[in-house]
């Protein structure tokens, strides 16, 4: 098992039981209590875990995954205000990239009004909402489909991507860390966002407040990456002025 490989176990292990041994963590991963320990050690400078003494604990600001539906009951209109102001970003006869997720499915339920619009989305909830709809155009990245959150997870997807060439790509937000860098669950889902953002014109993240100063697994990139920061307006003023002076374009909704 590779370095990147063992991390990712761990990480998993310790999102799932909270705290784990050196001795658990190395029959889990085949490799010695030494190469563990010098795991964790590198694993705690990165500020995903807390070592303690024979092993170690996860950092509480680690976001886990969650299923669809237990997203779908997370900041209800804080989703609806975010996806009414980046709808309002969209005019007709463009391409439009959408993530995966439930924020921009409720920006898909704003588009349907709009004319010909191409929609290219790795989820394939969003695919078969806006299937009915004759005046746009769906695309579904394709790839293996992650149980129980419908989102595209393989290589299919990035290489769909990299094909392409769209007007604005909507991205959604797993977590966001205290230095404004933008992370999720897996390596696959890094490549796939990134390549998703490479073959947009205009890059927008939207996001409730609920997802910063929170880390996961693997980072995609800055927020000042994007043309534009869409979240909802009860975020802290400190928070807010600290995204703009780190040179983050921000709208508040």
């Amino acid at each position: 098992m590779f370095q990147i490989e063992r991390h990712k176990t761990i990480y998993n292990y310790l999102l799932d039981h909270k705290n784990a041994t050196v001795n658990e963590l190395s029959k889990l991963c085949k490799v010695s209590p030494i190469t563990i320990r010098r795991d964790l050690d590198k694993m705690e400078i990165e500020g995903f875990i807390t070592r303690v003494f024979g092993g170690a604990v996860v950092d509480s600001n680690i976001v886990p995954e969650v299923t669809y539906e237990e997203k779908e009951k997370i900041c209800i209109k804080q989703k609806e205000s975010i996806a009414k102001e980046a709808a309002s970003l969209v005019s007709d006869n463009v391409i439009v990239i959408l993530d995966s997720g439930t924020t921009c499915m409720e920006i898909a339920k704003q588009l349907v009004h709009k004319e010909n619009l191409k929609v290219i989305t790795t989820d394939i909830l969003i695919a078969a909402y806006l299937m009915k709809y004759k005046n746009i155009e769906v695309y579904c990245s394709g790839g293996r489909v992650q149980s129980q959150v419908g989102c595209c997870v393989d290589n299919t997807s990035v290489d769909f991507f990299n094909s392409i060439n769209a007007d604005v790509c909507f991205v959604g937000a797993g977590a966001i860390n205290k230095e404004f860098s933008l992370s999720t669950f897996t390596s696959e889902k890094v490549k796939i966002k990134q390549a998703m953002m490479n073959a947009a014109e205009y890059k927008v993240l939207v996001s409730d407040d609920s997802k910063f100063n929170k880390k996961s697994f693997c980072k995609i990139c800055d927020l000042a990456d994007f043309n534009l920061v869409i979240v909802n307006d009860n975020i802290d003023k400190n928070l807010k002025n600290n995204l703009e002076e780190s040179g983050v374009t921000l709208k508040l909704v």
